[in-house]
């Protein structure tokens, strides 16, 4: 795998995709060339803006396209992604990447993927892929309301794929959580990013069925190259283990769940 570039790119498009929720496209062939689904970068304004907080934030990579534009899914929880949310087209972006461990994806298998809010973000790339690669892909993505649910306009857009909604209210799609009523007697591949409680459903699930599952995790990065050690998780061998290096991806068997 390439080392990680830093670069300045000009933001391209932004919009709103939910009440909260917004997608931004920037201008990075460089480290679009070399990204690869489920990897990331770390996102921020540099030295630009003295007022934005200074510690970047890391963001799934949600779409590469063939002229060198990135994607990202961002959803607003605090001040640092508040002031990401704001940025219009022509304003510069400094970017670290790509980051992090992919998906590794079976030849062989289906593939299901099982995403809990912001972590729908890296099955949009995974989407695309497949579906380019002619592979059969499901997208089955969950929110608590439909006021949160990322425009399902803009998800067969990028991917080319309908995806199957859940909501635990039952106010968009099927009501119930995205582990609910599965067909899985083609023997998936399972792919799993959101909250900690749904990976190890995820996880159960698939010992249940005896079905391989990778979960990308949501860990709190400050730095995204190993050095602050703020994203560590605990492996099933005991140990701690960072996620920007070691992961975000990991088989769900290296992992221990804790309940």
């Amino acid at each position: 795998m390439t080392a990680p570039v830093r670069v300045w790119a000009r933001v391209l498009e932004t919009r709103k995709a939910s009440g909260d929720t917004f997608w931004i496209e920037v201008d990075c062939p460089s480290i679009a060339e070399q990204a690869r689904p489920g990897q990331f970068v770390m996102l921020g304004t540099g030295l630009s803006d003295v007022a934005a907080p200074l510690l970047p934030r890391p963001f799934s990579i949600g779409a590469r396209e063939a002229d060198g534009r990135l994607g990202f899914l961002l959803r607003v929880f605090g001040a640092g992604t508040q002031r990401l949310s704001a940025v219009v087209p022509g304003d510069d972006l400094l970017v670290l990447g790509p980051l992090g461990r992919p998906f590794t994806l079976s030849p062989d298998r289906p593939i299901v993927c099982l995403a809990g809010g912001v972590g729908l973000a890296p099955f949009l790339f995974v989407g695309a892929e497949a579906k380019r690669d002619a592979r059969d892909v499901r997208i089955v993505y969950g929110e608590r309301t439909a006021d949160r649910v990322f425009d399902p306009e803009l998800i067969r857009r990028i991917t080319g794929v309908e995806p199957d909604l859940r909501t635990e209210d039952g106010s968009l799609g099927r009501r119930g959580l995205v582990i609910d009523d599965l067909d899985l007697d083609d023997r998936p591949q399972l792919l799993a990013c959101g909250p900690d409680p749904m990976l190890r459903a995820c996880a159960d699930l698939a010992r249940r069925h005896d079905l391989p599952l990778q979960v990308s995790v949501e860990e709190h990065m400050g730095c995204g190259v190993g050095t602050c050690q703020g994203c560590v998780v605990l492996s099933s061998e005991g140990e701690w283990i960072k996620s920007c290096t070691e992961g975000p991806v990991f088989d769900a068997r290296e992992l221990a769940w804790r309940t």
